[in-house]
């Protein structure tokens, strides 16, 4: 319960626009997450190096994962991209 003359302080949830593949535009609110960057060049990461790099005794393939921009990735397979120490 608040006392009197004691003032609730709401904290506002960020909003920012992302531009959807189709062109349209969406707001999203709450808390934002940095995108990691690219390992090689420091720009926003949007993928991961799918390079398999080993097999778990399960059968699990274990990936290298490098966080990589769209300009360092090269794309080797439908949703499949490999960074550059990898390409």
């Amino acid at each position: 319960m608040r006392s009197k003359g004691q003032r609730v302080v709401e904290a506002l949830m960020p909003c920012s626009r992302v531009k959807l593949a189709d062109g349209m535009v969406a707001i999203v609110c709450g808390k934002m997450r940095r995108l990691p960057k690219c390992r090689f060049c420091g720009e926003p990461s949007t993928k991961l190096c799918d390079k398999i790099l080993a097999t778990t005794i399960a059968g699990a393939e274990l990936t290298c994962d490098n966080p990589i921009c769209g300009g360092c990735a090269s794309s080797v397979g439908p949703d499949k991209d490999f960074c550059p120490r990898h390409s």
